[in-house]
């Protein structure tokens, strides 16, 4: 009896323990309850993309995320669609603990199309409120927003439009969307402003400001707008289409058939008899960039005419690279033809080449002559010991003197002199005083152009000085069937290739001229 009576105070006394705990588990859901506020998000649809499997690979199981393949590309209008659908594919208990984290990696991009006018976005609240809510909305991203209008932007798109809103992408009525009391959601219009210019979509950033305390921010008060541009790109024609070209700095120019938002890309190519870097070349590469609400770019070019004949031509055809414009069509005037004339005058070199002839100590010079420059060679061997780049004690004095007779000659008169230091290919050897034919060919260059300055008098102001290692052979290393030389043939190139070469040319004008003028007739 004893025993029985014991046993049942024990069970008393569990039970009485378990009353408790429940008692307790109660006031604890009670406790919860009063601080579970009513959150606040904005209405959006959800979409698994790539970009949504890539980043949820960095933080979930990879067998969830695989799983998730099989949802790519379906659009959700409500995150209670999408929960129905990741608990097919996953199961109720991963959809449970992985839920959020998928929710906000889908959210989809918002769109609306530039002419719609309006974009009408939703404010979500999970539980009504007693008294009414205003939700401050923010916004950022690319497009250009215009002012804050509640008269002009309307709950039925823009009142009235006017030239001064064509700069702006949208504009807003306020930056405060109200949930009056009892209701569950509310909208904010969001104006799209029709320009009638060709631009790329503009992506808005839209998102929930701080609440007051009885309410808190969801999960989802983020989402991003995109406006898409309907414009039909402009048209790219050029303004000339024939002319004449005969030296200096020309251009070619294309025009746009209406102004654009955005930047204009044209790839230009050419054909012709006219030889690029001989006959002309382009002084920032060989595409017109047309910037955005300009209406036309130009594309600049010199005419070199060092190997145009007096009085003969050359046809450069300049044509657009229509499959590869960027941000525009090919309009109706898409090729330029361009006459280069040779009408310039040689340059006269006939008293260097006089003296040559006649002083046999200087056979080894060697004279070129071109419509506006004066080429003279001095051969390394001549200068230098192998190697090296000091002038030989034994050279200097000659060479000053044949120096001395051309520093004033009239047909030099007022030329840029350049110096240009040649190698061959031979590399040099590690214990040598030059680490490579740059410096070695730089140095040459440098201490012929110092006893042109320091012994014969030449203006420091007229001379420039250039190395150029083994990059300008002027014999080539590859035979005519571009096999490379060998044995004596070889020798003779790199002999030939070892040089200082002093280039007189005309003064270049400092002022660029222009002959022609975008003609509004000839569009």
């Amino acid at each position: 009896m004893f025993g029985e009576k014991k046993t049942k105070s024990k069970e008393a006394k569990w039970m009485v323990t378990f009353a408790d705990l429940i008692t307790l588990l109660f006031c604890f859901f009670v406790y919860l309850s009063l601080f579970n506020k009513p959150q606040v998000d904005l209405k959006t649809g959800f979409l698994v993309s790539d970009e949504t499997i890539i980043d949820l690979g960095e933080h979930l199981p990879n067998d969830i995320v695989s799983s998730l393949n099989a949802m790519k590309g379906l659009f959700f209008e409500n995150k209670e669609l999408f929960t129905e659908k990741l608990e097919t594919v996953l199961g109720p208990k991963p959809t449970s603990l992985y839920k959020i984290e998928i929710l906000i990696q889908s959210i989809a991009k918002g769109t609306v199309v530039e002419t719609a006018g309006i974009m009408k976005v939703k404010v979500l609240i999970n539980d009504p409120v007693e008294e009414d809510l205003e939700i401050p909305i923010f916004f950022a991203g690319n497009a250009r927003r215009g002012p804050t209008d509640s008269k002009l932007c309307t709950t039925e798109g823009l009142s009235s439009t006017n030239e001064e809103l064509q700069e702006f992408d949208y504009m807003l009525g306020s930056e405060v969307a109200m949930i009056k009391a009892g209701d569950t959601e509310t909208f904010f219009p969001l104006c799209v402003i029709d320009d009638d210019l060709f631009e790329g979509d503009e992506e808005i950033m839209v998102q929930i400001g701080k609440l007051r305390g009885d309410v808190e921010r969801g999960n989802f008060v983020s989402m991003t707008v995109v406006i898409v541009d309907d414009e039909q790109p402009p048209s790219v024609n050029f303004i000339i289409e024939r002319r004449d070209l005969y030296k200096g700095i020309s251009n070619v120019t294309a025009y746009l058939s209406h102004i654009s938002g955005i930047k204009t890309k044209i790839p230009i190519t050419f054909a012709g008899t006219a030889k690029h870097m001989e006959d002309f070349r382009f002084l920032d590469g060989n595409t017109i960039e047309i910037f955005p609400f300009t209406e036309k770019g130009t594309l600049e070019f010199e005419i070199l005419q060092e190997e145009v004949p007096f009085y003969a031509t050359r046809t450069l055809v300049l044509k657009m690279v229509e499959d590869a414009i960027i941000n525009g069509e090919a309009g109706k005037n898409t090729t330029q033809v361009n006459t280069i004339i040779g009408a310039q005058e040689m340059k006269d070199c006939s008293g260097i080449n006089r003296f040559l002839r006649e002083n046999t100590n200087f056979s080894t010079f060697e004279l070129n002559a071109s419509k506006s420059r004066c080429i003279l060679s001095l051969p390394s061997g001549f200068l230098f010991q192998s190697g090296g780049a000091q002038i030989s004690p034994e050279v200097v004095t000659q060479l000053s003197s044949f120096l001395n007779e051309i520093k004033n000659r009239y047909e030099l008169e007022g030329d840029a002199i350049r110096v240009d230091g040649h190698t061959d290919d031979l590399p040099l050897g590690k214990k040598g005083k030059y680490r490579n034919n740059w410096e070695l060919s730089i140095m040459r260059a440098t201490n012929v152009a110092t006893l042109m300055m320091e012994n014969v008098g030449f203006n420091p102001e007229r001379i420039a000085i250039s190395g150029y290692a083994d990059t300008q052979p002027k014999s080539p290393y590859l035979n005519k069937n571009g096999v490379r030389k060998s044995g004596k043939e070889l020798r003779e190139a790199r002999k030939a290739n070892r040089r200082v070469d002093l280039i007189f040319t005309r003064p270049v004008s400092k002022e660029r001229t222009r002959k022609f003028f975008p003609d509004p007739s000839a569009r």
